[in-house]
This record gives structure tokens, C-alpha cells and sequence, in this order.
């Protein structure tokens, strides 16, 4: 890389490993010109030496306290360990140490800030995100210019790095939205099926290799916003889907099955709350067809009843009106995950409460 010859037209960010060493290890790679996750971490553990004898130098009380320590000698401690991360005092010191203007762009603020100590002979950009340091280097001219000369165009390229710093904005919006699932991938054609049950199915369907084990692995799928979610799944955030988590504090008015407000008696016996019913011994040992259609009698007695009407449970089921109802339960059969906001599970309890609130509806 060359250093502050040439003249460089705009900025391109690189990147630096996020291990909390960001902001030493961008500095050397603007400044030393140092490359390899070795050298750059050796330089790391340097610079942070270089900031502390720094501030053992003026042992002035009023300085440690700046820096949110009792004593230099207690900074000096703090900034030796490598799980603390540099901030401002740290990137002014590093400015002095190298001699340049150090221009460190906020994705924060999506604003350049300059630190600029006297007799600097060059400028680097940084690029901070809340989290994290980046170089960015000059480009456009001739090569690519790790430090910059100062009659370099500051203006322009400030602003070039502000719109590197809207840019990554939208990247990790993009990502905050992506919706991740579980599938699984045939390790003979590379097939990707929904579940066991699928590929086994599609075993029998497809001719594969005489060497295929019939073995499969685990892939994550990633959906960005706007792509159809698989088949049989639900989007969590939807303005059309109600969730409600079997989890809620069994005295609170909600859709939960622990819900203690609406006991009730089904095939004579009687049941404090829906999950007793459902847990009993002569529910959970039925085979899945008929586990489904008791689950659907239990939600019909529990919202029938007297109770129910009485402690507002029955109108809370109402009041959701057409929407989609998501249980969400770890066990598969009652309810949904949603890691990765896409769910997985049957949601047996959700279609129950949807079909009963059709009744109760039409029967209204």
C-alpha cells in the first residue's frame, strides 16, 4: 500500500477483525501499513501500551478522571486488556502517536468529526459504526492510499465517508428484516427439504449416486424482506397474525392455556385450565390425529363455558377478530418457535382457538 503520494478521489472501506482491538488494529493498518490478523493483533497489544505510558506521563489526578478512572495507573491496567474497547481519548492519543488527522465517521450521527494534533503531516479516515472501527482508504488515484496527504480534498471526501456510513445503515437494516429457517440439505444432490419426513420422501422419489448414504445436514435459509415465506409458514410481525406465548403468568386474562380464569369440565371430569387438560394422561398418550381433534373439544368446553364469558376470556378470543393466531410454545404439536421470525410448529392450540372463534362468531 502506498502511503501519502498520489492523490486519491474517493474512499472505499476495508475491514478490520471485530475482536475489540478495532480501533488499535485500524490504525496500524492505516498507519503501519500492516496487513495479517498476526501483525495487526501484535500492533494492537503496542498501541495500547502506547496510550497508556501516554497517560503515566502526567499523572495529573484530574486526568484520570477524564478518562473515567481513579488513577492513570488504574487506566493504564484497563487499557492493557484486550476485551476493553478505545474510544475518543484513545483515538486523540493515536493521533498524536502516529502524527496524522485522524476523520472518524459516526454511522451514529452520520457525521465526520476531525482530530487534529499540531504538526500532523497526514490524514486517515475511520469509519465508526456504534460498534466497531473500520479503515477506510483512499482510492481512485494511483493505487490505494492508506494515509492520505493534507491537501487531499477533505470536504469531498468527509462526505464520501458519511455516505459509506448511510450505506452500512441500510445494510443492517436489511438484515434486522431477513427472516432465517431451518432446513435441511439432501447430502446427495443438494436437494433442500422442509423436515425429516420430506426427505425421506424425497429419497424414494429421486435416483441418487450407488454411494448415497442417505444422509442429510442442517442448513439455515435466509429470506430478505419481500421473499415468500415456505409453504405452511407464518410471518410472526404481520399486521394479520395475533401471537400469544403459553408462558403468560397463569392469573393474567390471555389466550395462554395456563390461563386460570375459565375453569371448566369436559367427558366429566373438571379442569382449572386448559394446560391440565391437555396434560393429562388420557390426552397425551392418543395418537396425533386424535390428540388434535381432543385439544379442539377442550378449547371448545373452555370457551362455552360459563366462565369464560364472565372473566372477559371469551370476548378476548372475539376481539381478534380474522386474524391468524400463533401460539407460541416450544412443544411442536401445540404451538411455534419463531427463531428467525418465521415459525416452525403445528400450532394445534392456534387453529383450535381459530375454529372455535368461527363458531362462537356465527353463533353470535
Amino acid at each position: 500500500a502506498r502511503s501519502t503520494t498520489g492523490m486519491a478521489t474517493a474512499l472505499a472501506r476495508r475491514q478490520v477483525a471485530a475482536d475489540n482491538n478495532c480501533l488499535f488494529t485500524t490504525c496500524a493498518y492505516l498507519c503501519e501499513g500492516l496487513t495479517s490478523e498476526l501483525d495487526l493483533r501484535a500492533a494492537a497489544r503496542r498501541l495500547r501500551a502506547v496510550c497508556a505510558e501516554a497517560v503515566l506521563a502526567d499523572p495529573d489526578p484530574m486526568r484520570a478522571f477524564l478518562l473515567g478512572h481513579d488513577t492513570v495507573w488504574s487506566y493504564d491496567a484497563w487499557i492493557r486488556v484486550e476485551s476493553h474497547w478505545g474510544g475518543e481519548p484513545e483515538v486523540l492519543m493515536l493521533a498524536q502517536h502516529f502524527g496524522v488527522d485522524i476523520v472518524l465517521t459516526s454511522c451514529e450521527t452520520l457525521r465526520s468529526s476531525t482530530y487534529a494534533p499540531p504538526g500532523s503531516s497526514a490524514r486517515i479516515f475511520i469509519l465508526y459504526t456504534g460498534q466497531h472501527y473500520d479503515p477506510l482508504v483512499g482510492v481512485g488515484g494511483a493505487g490505494e492510499l492508506r494515509k492520505l496527504p493534507l491537501d487531499a480534498p477533505l470536504d469531498s471526501l468527509a462526505a464520501g465517508a458519511v455516505e459509506i456510513a448511510r450505506e452500512h445503515n441500510a445494510e443492517v437494516e436489511r438484515r434486522r428484516k431477513q427472516k432465517r429457517v431451518k432446513r435441511l440439505q439432501c447430502g446427495g444432490c443438494g436437494a433442500i427439504v422442509a423436515d425429516n419426513a420430506a426427505f425421506q420422501a424425497h429419497c424414494g422419489e429421486v435416483e441418487h449416486a450407488d454411494d448415497f448414504t442417505y444422509e442429510c445436514e442442517q442448513v439455515e435459509v435466509v429470506l430478505d424482506e419481500g421473499d415468500q415465506l415456505p409453504d405452511g409458514h407464518i410471518d410472526l410481525e404481520a399486521s394479520d397474525v395475533h401471537t400469544f406465548y403459553n408462558l403468560c403468568a397463569a392469573g393474567e386474562i390471555s389466550l395462554a392455556m395456563r390461563c386460570t380464569l375459565a375453569p371448566f369440565e369436559m367427558g366429566g371430569e373438571s379442569y382449572d385450565t386448559l394446560e391440565d387438560c391437555i396434560a393429562s394422561d388420557a390426552l397425551v398418550d392418543l395418537p396425533i390425529a386424535d390428540r388434535r381433534a381432543a385439544v379442539m373439544r377442550a378449547v371448545r368446553a373452555q370457551y362455552t363455558c360459563d366462565a369464560a364469558a364472565s372473566s372477559g376470556l371469551r370476548a378476548l378470543l372475539l376481539d381478534t377478530g380474522d386474524k391468524m393466531l400463533a401460539c407460541i410454545d416450544l412443544n411442536p404439536f401445540l404451538g411455534i418457535q419463531a427463531a428467525g421470525g418465521i415459525s416452525t410448529g403445528e400450532n394445534c392450540l392456534g387453529k383450535a382457538l381459530m375454529a372455535v372463534r368461527a363458531e362462537l362468531a356465527a353463533a353470535e
